[in-house]
């Protein structure tokens, strides 16, 4: 057999490039992976529920398994799983046990999984026992661009714990081994199930409780705030020096909390810049590399300052308070700052992918060597100290253009602060393209954006030395 010509079809009429991979024999799409010798969490997979209205599928990285009940309420239908005998007559012309995960070829509504937009190359199974279909993410991208009954989603799946084959003695290595389920062995398959055992998860830093705390009164506590900053002398130093910054062009000297707050800051900026540097208090992270903890608070400073910066410019009707959004730009990538102080040895790994590959995505590595990415075990760790809602959305989402739900400024104007400062070599978002869709919702324009990015990268000396700092 080949490629459904149903697939095939559809392929052809969306002017799509792609590759098919004969392969030897496989019964299951994670050995599909493993005969083409690439990770699991890059290979796509449908499993088709129904209810009395009908089919739909549900696209996922073949290391995953359908969360039914979560699925349901996501498209809010009472559904179950469909029986293969129930999907011949739909799917005529593939095997129901190795269905492609493009349901709409075949006329059925197809949830596919945010994941695999971040990926640079995207599988997927050709509807028999021998094939897979190889398209980069540019194509990916075409194929769903004007296709109607496709929703993009995620968190309706959740990664299988298996055991990994070990290669026999000879065995052909895979022809991506740098980023294969060996790399970093089984540990990958149970990140997310570690990472939820709550005796690992760092407490949250007395001082963080106590702003949020007070975040929780109704009326402004100047004095209170200025008290719990100042017990905490290197806060307190940071604090004056985000205050001292050009940026902002006060005059004056900025020689105390209270100062900083009441004549430069004001009290929801310092609450925020407070809470964030607290929240991160007690990770011990390695310090070197790409994801280590010089490039994160450097990266943090940067974003938190155009993100507060951008948010000011946007439409009044959907404007966040800049102190919460300089709390997102400079939370965001927390993520990154749990792996590394639970699990260090993968994290250390993590690194030396990311260096090994700069053209992939870094949430691309993590989903091929961990099954989860950053944004996942950021917000994981937000709602489990009870942070903000903006805040868990910012960090879960700011990679994701497509996101639209509840509170997306923020996310959104985190994943236009990173791309931005992409273009000056920082951080690490995907791409450097300013999507159009999040430009028009935000009513910025690209030259605001650079003369924004400017300001922030001409008032660097103090963003550089709060960075040290912080990383110290």
């Amino acid at each position: 057999m080949s490629v459904a010509a149903t697939i095939v079809k559809m392929l052809d009429s969306s002017r799509v490039t792609y590759d098919v991979l004969e392969l030897k024999p496989f019964t299951s799409p994670r050995e599909a992976a493993v005969a083409a010798g690439i990770a699991p969490a890059s290979l796509m997979k449908a499993v088709v529920v129904h209810d009395g209205a009908g089919f739909v599928m549900a696209s996922m990285p073949a290391n995953h398994e359908l969360d039914l009940q979560v699925f349901g309420e996501l498209i809010n239908r009472p559904v179950e799983h469909a029986s293969e005998l129930t999907l011949q007559k739909s799917f005529h012309d593939c095997s129901p046990k190795y269905l492609p995960p493009l349901g709409i070829a075949y006329g059925i509504a197809t949830v596919v999984h945010n994941g695999f937009s971040t990926l640079d190359t995207v599988y997927f199974l050709g509807g028999d026992r021998r094939t897979v279909v190889r398209i980069d993410r540019r194509n990916f991208q075409r194929l769903f661009k004007k296709q109607s009954g496709v929703i993009f989603a995620d968190r309706y799946s959740r990664p299988v714990s298996v055991k990994l084959a070990v290669s026999a003695p000879g065995a052909r290595t895979p022809a991506t081994p740098s980023i294969s389920d060996a790399r970093l062995g089984s540990s990958r398959l149970n990140i997310k199930e570690r990472i939820r055992s709550l005796g690992k998860l760092p407490a949250m830093p007395e001082m963080a409780q106590r702003i949020l705390a007070l975040r929780a009164a109704n009326e402004p506590e100047l004095k209170k705030l200025a008290d719990i900053v100042e017990v905490d002398p290197s806060l307190a130093a940071q604090v004056m020096r985000y205050a001292r910054s050009p940026f902002f062009g006060y005059r004056g000297a900025v020689d105390s909390v209270r100062v900083a707050m009441s004549r430069v800051l004001g009290y929801d900026m310092v609450m925020n810049l407070a809470l964030g540097l607290a929240t991160a208090r007690p990770f011990r992270t390695p310090k070197t590399g790409p994801l280590g903890l010089d490039a994160f608070w450097r990266h943090a400073v940067y974003s938190a300052a155009l993100a507060q910066a951008l948010s000011g410019m946007v439409p009044p009707e959907i404007r966040p308070p800049s102190g919460m959004a300089y709390l997102a730009g400079l939370s965001h990538n927390f993520g990154h700052l749990l792996v590394g102080h639970l699990f260090k040895e993968e994290f250390v790994m993590l690194n030396k992918l990311v260096e090994e590959h700069p053209e992939r995505s870094v949430t691309s590595i993590e989903l091929a060597a961990l099954g989860i990415d950053h944004t996942e075990v950021g917000s994981m760790l937000m709602e489990y100290w009870k942070l903000p809602e903006e805040i868990v959305v910012a960090i879960r989402e700011h990679h994701n253009e497509n996101y639209h739900g509840p509170h997306a400024v923020y996310a959104q104007l985190v994943l236009i602060a990173d791309r931005m400062l992409k273009r000056h070599d920082l951080g690490d978002a995907s791409s450097t393209q300013l999507p159009g869709g999040i430009l028009g919702f935000l009513e910025l324009s690209e030259y605001q954006l650079e003369a924004a990015t400017k300001r922030i990268m001409e008032g660097h000396e103090g963003l550089e030395m709060m960075a040290q700092q912080l990383a110290a």
